[in-house]
């Protein structure tokens, strides 16, 4: 999958998304709304999906039109779907996790040099306390154990 930087609507942030397979084009998001930008949205949940203060957009209409062109049919089109499913989401668990991820990562590796038990030790944890610090932020894909 490639990862898609997108710039939230107020041009102050930007997300890391992926869609699955590449199965979807980049437009497949009509709008991203940062947790600044979505406070004046009026939140439509026919078409967008809330993720801890960001809001994706999504185009339904391009959506529906590419998985009948693709014979995706095995899931009903919705919002939480399209996002759940891995078909347009976050490249991880949440907008910032590969930028996150690794200063986290740069962080641990640096202690490999010094104390290779601490460093293993650290690295084997490291995920799981992560995930848990994520499910208690709220971010959907972390509370649904998804990566």
């Amino acid at each position: 999958c490639t990862n898609l930087v997108i710039s939230c609507s107020c041009g102050k942030d930007k997300a890391n998304v992926m869609n699955k397979n590449n199965i979807l084009p980049p437009h497949a998001i009509r709008k991203l709304y940062c947790p600044e930008c979505s406070k004046s949205v009026d939140f439509d949940a026919s078409t967008m999906i809330q993720d801890n203060g960001w809001i994706i957009e999504y185009n339904l209409p391009l959506i529906e039109a590419t998985f009948i062109r693709l014979n995706v049919n095995e899931i009903e089109i919705t919002p939480e779907t399209i996002f759940d499913n891995g078909y347009c989401s976050w490249n991880g668990l949440t907008p910032k996790e590969l930028d996150e991820g690794r200063k986290q990562r740069a962080e641990i590796v640096k202690l490999a040099k010094v104390d290779m038990k601490a460093y293993l030790e650290k690295l084997k944890n490291w995920g799981n306390q992560r995930m848990e610090e994520l499910k208690k932020q709220g971010w959907r894909k972390a509370q649904r154990g998804a990566y």
